[in-house]
């Protein structure tokens, strides 16, 4: 499924996006999708550069404050994104009546891998929702590229209505990686791949 792109959306490419030609490499981390290619080489080493050698995109262990003494090349550059979701609904700052939140958004994980799952809890994640996969959800598991978007209808307990609820989401994708709760074990030098729980909020 690699392309080599010269239009978009039935138009020439732009130059903003990569115009004369640009790599597509779906399920891999964009920096990897060049643009402006002018040649193509083949090699049996990594490019050299910061983008593919240098931190830019190394991830390093959340007890490493700085690089001095660490030997980059020994580690491997990111190529696909983990599991992710997001939530676009409700918006920080949403005040709703209901006895129902409505929570809609979309989840995604690197490497073609599709979305099993997503949940949604209001109570700190003590109980989970799972939410209806919808558009993107038919992708083939091990080549979904796109976005798959998902809803979710949360009864709000009694108790928790005259007041702000925190909202959470969480993705499985079809491997069965689970997005983590804290952003503080996988924190690192260069704030990569932080992948924890979505967090949003609405007053009730």
């Amino acid at each position: 499924d690699v392309l080599l792109a010269y239009e978009m959306n039935g138009e020439p490419l732009s130059e903003e996006h990569g115009s004369p030609l640009r790599l597509i490499v779906p399920g891999v981390v964009g920096v990897r999708n060049v643009k402006w290619v002018g040649r193509i080489e083949t090699s049996k080493v990594e490019a050299e550069g910061p983008w593919q050698r240098g931190i830019a995109y190394k991830g390093l262990s959340p007890m490493i404050k700085d690089v001095t003494g660490i030997d980059l090349d020994t580690v491997a550059s990111i190529q696909e994104m983990p599991v992710q979701s997001v939530i676009v609904s409700p918006k920080p700052g949403t005040v709703t009546e209901l006895d129902d939140i409505e929570v809609k958004g979309f989840a995604w994980s690197g490497g073609g891998r599709g979305i099993n799952r997503v949940d949604v809890s209001i109570d700190n994640g003590r109980t989970w929702t799972t939410a209806d996969l919808k558009e993107g959800s038919q992708q083939h598991p091990s080549r979904a590229w796109a976005w798959t978007f998902w809803e979710a209808s949360v009864t709000v307990p009694e108790a928790h209505r005259g007041g702000e609820v925190t909202v959470l989401c969480r993705a499985t994708d079809t491997s069965y990686n689970t997005q983590p709760e804290r952003a503080e074990p996988i924190w690192n030098l260069r704030g990569l791949n932080c992948n924890c729980w979505q967090i949003g909020r609405a007053h009730v």
